[in-house]
């Protein structure tokens, strides 16, 4: 009974969890692997939400807090190639391990989507699947 429960656990709290697939890795901000979850992307008219996973090889450092992960929704501009920032998370540890140091859910401005850039290649998955 008790191996049948802790299996009914595991499958829920897996389930729950966000599958992320790796859309590409930069070397700024000391170097991060970028991962997006398929599973997560609403689209409306020309526009797709997504959340997206930016998993660092360094400490990163913002307004006082130290963290190694950063979970973000973003919604996706498909036809003006633009995405911004609507809510994000960091995390004490990589993957979104650890503790949940800060989150914010506020929606920042409209941003151009870099050519040839980890951004773009977000922007892509968003947009096209």
């Amino acid at each position: 009974m008790i191996k049948l429960l802790a299996l009914t656990m595991t499958l829920i709290s897996t389930s729950a969890m966000a599958e992320w697939t790796k859309v590409g890795e930069s070397s700024l901000n000391g170097g991060y692997t970028a991962y997006a979850d398929v599973a997560s992307i609403q689209k409306a008219g020309d526009r797709a939400k997504m959340w997206a996973l930016f998993d660092y090889q360094t400490v990163q450092k913002t307004s006082g807090v130290e963290y190694l992960s950063e979970r973000i929704r973003r919604e996706y501009d498909c036809k003006q190639k633009q995405m911004r920032k609507l809510a994000y998370k960091f995390f004490s540890w990589n993957m979104e391990g650890g503790d949940l140091i800060r989150s914010y859910n506020q929606p920042q401005k409209w941003v151009p989507v870099p050519p040839d850039s980890v951004d773009e290649a977000e922007w892509k998955v968003a947009c096209n699947n």
